[in-house]
């Protein structure tokens, strides 16, 4: 079962970066109230992720931090103040479709550590972490389908708006 205790480690990782970048871009993008509260739903899926990858690595020897980690609150503030002085000027506008490019390769590769560990799961036969996996593969899926949705609207606001 050492490969699977090698694939939960990257997928606690992995969960726990892209915890921390949902938090980085609702901070950035305070301003802009859709993204901000849904980045917010979405981080803290990954918190529950990393909960759960915590557990379940328990059963195969592993300890894993069960808390999904806060940004840093000093800098968070200044992401908050520039999302305010920015507002939802053009830049802005710009900054988020870079910011949800590069979410949505994160969020893809975090997808593709959940459908690994689902295979794993199949090989060995194990229900539960099967189970597990397609729960939190399935929400990660949702996330995907939120941030392209959201990149094809921003770059048409973007390009659009001079």
């Amino acid at each position: 079962m050492k490969g699977v205790g090698v694939v939960l480690q990257d997928l606690h990782d992995a969960e726990v970066h892209l915890h921390l970048e949902l938090q980085r871009i609702g901070e950035r993008h305070a301003a802009d109230h859709e993204i901000a509260h849904v980045v917010r739903d979405l981080a803290a899926w990954s918190a529950d992720h990393v909960e759960r990858l915590a557990g379940e690595a328990r059963r195969f020897g592993l300890e894993l931090d069960s808390a999904a980690p806060a940004t840093n609150p000093l800098a968070a503030g200044v992401r908050r103040k520039s999302s305010e002085l920015l507002g939802r000027r053009h830049a802005s506008a710009v900054l988020l479709v870079n910011d949800l490019r590069q979410l949505f390769g994160q969020i893809s590769l975090v997808h593709l550590d959940w459908v690994l560990l689902g295979q794993l799961a199949q090989a060995t036969r194990d229900e539960s972490l099967l189970s597990f996996s397609e729960s939190c593969r399935s929400e990660t899926e949702r996330q995907l389908t939120w941030t392209e949705a959201r990149l094809k609207e921003s770059v048409v606001q973007a390009m659009a708006t001079p």
